[in-house]
């Protein structure tokens, strides 16, 4: 690679590097409005999945606590029962 071009890449690399600071110093965000119908529904179906993935989340911490209480509860009569209170 000649050492013109290697300069000429360098340069580029900065500037892109320096319009990439500047921006993300002024606060520039992205605008995340979607931009056809396409991502509209992309969105919505995956807002919904997101619903459905934190609704899945709870019934399994429901299903969790529920075989905890009954292995408890039966840790609890096997003790009882040896010790003749049952």
């Amino acid at each position: 690679m000649p050492m013109s071009d290697r300069r000429e890449g360098e340069k580029r690399l900065k500037e892109v590097l320096r319009r990439y600071r500047g921006t993300r110093q002024r606060g520039v965000t992205v605008d995340e409005r979607p931009g056809c119908v396409y991502g509209m529904l992309t969105r919505e179906e995956l807002h919904n999945l997101a619903e459905d993935l934190e609704q899945l989340k709870v019934t399994l911490n429901r299903i969790y606590v529920s075989i905890l209480l009954m292995l408890v509860g039966l840790a609890v009569n096997i003790v009882l029962e040896r010790l003749g209170v049952v």
